[in-house]
């Protein structure tokens, strides 16, 4: 074996292994002098695609053992193959295999912006493939660095990966995985299991995302959950996320969640920054502070203005599970209001909470509470004040009571029904305990209820009219009063009429039961069409348990 120092062009060690004459020797001791002077140029390998070339090394061991031509390279080694330059502190090459093992101070340099650093290098110059470890392996890419233990980096296919944890930093994100890939050309990461991604303005954990380090874009190929200061997103397989716009395209599946409402769609199209987007397929939006529930088939929000618009057999359910109140519409639109009361952070930083506001429904509406059931075209469900305004001849139905007019405006007191207003050709039926109808009709008229939701007083202005049927102390029939006023005060208990007030000049008269007929107990326009109340199954579109 023959070692030469190049800077000094000097013998350091000599070695006979073999028996050689003395003329071969001194042969090969001036060949080796005579190139000295340039970079060695290795023998040409029996069958590598390219020849990995020596740039610089202080020193040189050769040796031919065994048909194993290698050769040793020792202090600033540096070697260029395909565009690539390869350093270390010491490197072996082996010409027949065209590999290289490389140790200290590695880094490989590709074009202006790719960097590896490591340890230790095996390099096959045949497949252009490095294996790259180390304590600290990195792999710099412009504004992306790699850090890890092991670097497989295949350079024909411009594909580098980490079998083992990684740490990634571009510009302010930090990301983190168990394993994973990158294609320094498309610039795309592929990251495996445990995926943890931490910016200042948010936080992506999942087990398998796709990440573009030149869009910004990341592609989740597992469930993913994004946190930031506004609240969390729940993601599916398939869904996008632009982690510089945090605009997002969910696929599957997905739910936005933040202090104020939860926003839930099979597929969801949203804007964190705005807190807007399009919710499509089973939507549900709950609103957190008033208890109010939204779903349809399709759902769009502006959280800027604080509106979203509900369609496609859109429903809404408010209040407990006792006293829900469900609405059903082609269309709902909520509104929702800052509230005036505030809440302090960890932080000490005051946040007005959002609440919805109003409500407004359109297009075969119904409506469904235990005390309350309703028909309408359209109406506006005022949450703040707890007023519901029904529109467009609606119907109404209380416990054993009816009541129709062109508008209808309805106020709750303690989640229940407290008063009613009828404008327009107001109509309301009594069905007392004997089966009988107690009828009103006028102008305007007020109804007032009790606290069972029962009908306790109506007062009639304008073209009044009345048919109640009068009883005696045991109930038993006297006859039906038919009442003709402009202004009326009637008072029940248990939908019979137990006192009425006349104001002016009353036309009444007085039917026997045994001349009466229907047209004597019935006013014009009479029709008890209970067969017509919405129920909780028809609203929700769901059969229910007997025990329901």
């Amino acid at each position: 074996m023959l070692i030469i120092d190049l800077k000094n062009i000097r013998i350091v060690r000599f070695i006979r292994t073999n028996r050689f004459p003395l003329m071969v020797l001194v042969g090969l001791l001036c060949s080796f002098i005579s190139n000295a002077q340039k970079p060695l140029n290795p023998p040409v390998p029996t069958a590598p695609k390219t020849r990995v070339n020596l740039i610089h090394a202080d020193s040189i061991v050769g040796n031919n053992q065994s048909m194993n031509v290698s050769r040793q390279f020792l202090g600033n080694v540096s070697f260029q193959h395909k565009g690539a330059v390869l350093y270390c502190n010491t490197a072996t090459q082996f010409e027949l295999s065209n590999t290289i093992e490389a140790f200290g101070n590695i880094r490989i340099v590709q074009g202006d912006t790719l960097t590896v650093t490591g340890d230790t290098l095996y390099y096959d110059g045949n497949t252009r493939f490095a294996r790259v470890l180390g304590k600290k392996v990195t792999l710099t890419d412009s504004k992306v660095t790699l850090t890890t233990r092991v670097i497989e980096y295949d350079m024909a296919r411009n594909r580098a990966y980490y079998p083992v944890r990684g740490v990634i930093v571009q510009d302010s994100s930090t990301l983190k995985s168990e394993k994973g890939y990158y294609n320094t050309r498309s610039k795309i990461f592929n990251y495996k299991e445990n995926v943890e991604i931490i910016n200042p303005k948010y936080t992506i954990t999942t087990d398998s995302l796709q990440y573009n380090a030149r869009t910004k874009m990341a592609l989740f190929k597992a469930p993913t959950l994004i946190k930031s200061k506004d609240g969390e997103i729940v993601a599916n397989s398939g869904s996008t996320y632009n982690t510089e716009t945090q605009q997002s395209n969910f696929k599957g599946r997905s739910k936005i969640v933040n202090e104020n409402y939860t926003l839930t769609g099979d597929t969801l199209t949203f804007d964190q920054k705005t807190e807007s987007g399009v919710a499509r397929g089973n939507v549900e939006l709950i609103s957190k502070k008033d208890k109010v529930i939204l779903t349809g088939k399709r759902a769009i929000r502006n959280g800027q203005t604080g509106f979203t618009k509900i369609m496609g057999n859109a429903i809404m359910r408010n209040g407990s599970e006792k006293d829900t109140l469900y609405m059903r519409a082609d269309t709902l639109y909520a509104y929702e209001m800052m509230d005036d009361s505030t809440t302090r952070t960890k932080k000490d930083t005051v946040k007005r909470e959002k609440k919805m506001e109003k409500l407004i429904a359109q297009g075969n509406v119904q409506i469904y509470r235990i005390d309350m059931q309703s028909k309408s075209d359209s109406l506006l469900y005022d949450l703040k004040d707890s007023v519901i305004h029904f529109f467009t001849k609606p119907i109404l139905w209380n416990p054993q009571n009816q009541s129709e007019a062109d508008t209808i405006h309805v106020y709750m007191k303690n989640g229940k029904v407290n008063r009613m207003f009828l404008v327009n050709q107001g109509f309301v039926i009594a069905k007392d305990t004997s089966s009988n109808y107690n009828q009103v009709k006028g102008r305007r008229i007020t109804a007032l209820f009790n606290e069972q939701t029962r009908l306790d007083q109506v007062v009639v202005e304008g073209n009044g009219e009345s048919i109640y049927y009068a009883l005696d102390d045991r109930n038993k029939l006297i006859g039906v009063n038919h009442v003709e006023c402009s202004k009326m005060n009637i008072r029940f208990k248990e939908n019979q009429v137990k006192r009425i007030a006349f104001i002016g000049k009353p036309d009444s008269k007085l039917v026997p039961p045994k001349e009466l007929t229907n047209s004597a107990n019935r006013l014009d326009g009479f029709s008890w069409r209970e067969k017509e109340k919405p129920t909780k199954e028809e609203i929700l579109g769901v059969k229910f348990d007997v025990k329901q």
